[in-house]
């Protein structure tokens, strides 16, 4: 009996841009007397049906957007005799759906990190129930991954979690809901331990993949003084320092790491949090920008963002410290308009944004969005191949629209063509060649080069593109520039590289 964990994708890049945090902690969360977990991530390869046997036990992860195929997967091994596990963020959301499409013997919701070993334990016994609720485990019993299971030379960054949960709620985002609003911040020891030994593998780049790495603004703690809530200030200053202690921790590892996270705009405001980003190497944040217009902003529920030239400086604050932003922006809003995708693209210039993500608008489920929606288009919901598109997911790849919610103004066709012109601007070559300048050497050049053409090949013609020629096309482009790319963020492996603090030197 082998336990295989699975990855879906409908498209394989040869290459990982970042490892898939969840199969690794899952296989570290398998028990030994199971041997060894088989990993397969899709975006790399597809899955090979043929290695699976009678009585295996295959775990997929899924969320909205590879859930279709994840249910094809999950047919085709429970035809092969294996037991079929579903978990992650989609199937938390519609467990009865993974059951009725994806051939789910069992379903986990919420964190696997605890309840995995029962699931393969009752699976073995005979005993297994269809649900599990892994709930939102406690910080200290996050499983750290086994990055002993790594594919060797298919990922250019590895990856590791210091938090879940995110105590905003923005109408586009699910995780408020399913990771919950509290910030569970995991322990500074564990954390340097995983990205010690990705860095013992060769890994140079890490992302801190958080909901929201500062989970503790400001504006926060001055709410708590003038409410005068003793209990709470102490809470979030408690939650603070320990950011700040891991930042400090960061700071000692080799000086050749660099890290990335997501963050949201308000940590602008915190210098003295943007100073220690840099003395710790994280360089670069994913930012959600969202809307450049007050309507825009008012229709995400992200009022706490600036707009105009106050969102330029804003943004701009980052890079003063050292912190470059990937700035991401939704079109699609129903306050948008034809301006609107020429004034986003110029904040996204203005504001020296290094790279920089447009998605068109798509209400996933879990979201605020999403319910409006839902409930607004209700039982007469348009329909594609039989499917209503509120079950946008269940529709076959290359028959899916682009844009979902009807536009007040503007036909879905206008949407996609005036996102993907603005995705051609901001990653033209001689826009990119001279944002390159953020770099020091040519050869770093290069690189940004490279990253920014293949970043916009695996996200922009991958997911706007109107027919598979043109996915297909884009496919194999980001396979061609993958490889290359990956040689240029990794580095020799050091081995003996030590977890602990250094001892501190003598006065």
């Amino acid at each position: 009996m082998t336990v295989h964990l699975v990855n879906p994708s409908h498209l394989s890049f040869g290459i990982g841009v970042i490892t898939p945090r969840w199969l690794f902690v899952l296989a570290a969360a398998t028990p030994p007397s199971f041997g060894r977990p088989q990993i397969t991530d899709e975006t790399l390869e597809p899955f090979e049906l043929d290695r699976v046997q009678p009585g295996d036990i295959v775990g997929i992860g899924i969320h909205t957007g590879n859930a279709l195929r994840g249910y094809e997967i999950g047919t085709q091994v429970r035809a092969r005799g294996a037991t079929v596990v579903f978990g992650g963020v989609h199937a938390t959301l519609y467990p009865d759906e993974a059951q009725e499409l994806g051939g789910a013997h069992a379903v986990v919701r919420g964190d696997g990190d605890v309840v995995w070993p029962l699931v393969l334990d009752q699976a073995v016994r005979g005993t297994l129930q269809p649900r599990y609720d892994g709930g939102r485990v406690d910080a200290d019993r996050f499983v750290a991954a086994r990055w002993d299971l790594l594919p060797e030379g298919r990922y250019m960054w590895g990856s590791v979690q210091t938090v879940r949960g995110c105590p905003k709620h923005c109408s586009f985002c699910s995780v408020w809901r399913t990771d919950g609003q509290k910030p569970r911040q995991r322990g500074v020891d564990s954390v340097v331990g995983e990205i010690v030994e990705l860095r013992r593998r060769g890994f140079r780049f890490v992302a801190l993949a958080d909901d929201n790495f500062y989970p503790v603004t400001v504006a926060d703690l001055a709410m708590a003084e003038r409410q005068r809530n003793v209990a709470r200030l102490e809470q979030l200053r408690a939650l603070r320092a320990e950011r700040f202690e891991l930042m400090a921790r960061l700071a000692e590892l080799p000086p050749d790491m660099v890290f990335f996270t997501q963050i949201t705009m308000e940590a602008a405001e915190d210098e003295a949090f943007l100073d220690a980003m840099r003395r710790a190497n994280i360089k670069g944040a994913l930012v959600g920008v969202e809307a450049v217009t007050p309507e825009g902003l008012k229709d995400v529920y992200k009022s706490f963002n600036d707009v105009g030239e106050a969102l330029v400086q804003r943004l701009r604050k980052f890079r003063e410290h050292g912190v470059h932003v990937l700035g991401s922006f939704i079109f699609g809003l129903p306050s948008d308009r034809p301006s609107t995708f020429d004034a986003t693209a110029d904040v996204a210039e203005r504001a020296g944004l290094t790279f920089a993500q447009f998605v068109m608008l798509t209400p996933y489920p879990g979201t605020v969005d999403f319910e409006a929606w839902e409930k607004r288009v209700g039982p007469d919901a348009a329909r594609v191949a039989g499917i209503p598109v509120t079950r946008h997911w269940l529709i076959p790849q290359a028959q899916r629209p682009k844009v979902y919610t009807p536009h007040p103004v503007m036909s879905p066709d206008e949407i996609r063509a005036r996102t993907q012109a603005v995705w051609d601007r901001f990653y033209s070559l001689p826009r990119i060649w001279e944002r390159s300048r953020c770099t020091d050497t040519l050869r770093a050049r290069v690189a940004f080069v490279l990253i920014s053409k293949l970043y916009r090949q695996m996200y922009a013609n991958t997911g706007i593109a109107t027919d598979s020629a043109r996915v297909s096309r884009a496919n194999r482009w980001a396979r061609l520039i993958a490889r290359p790319c990956r040689r240029l963020f990794v580095a020799r492996p050091l081995p003996p590289l030590a977890a602990s603090a250094p001892e501190p030197r003598p006065s």
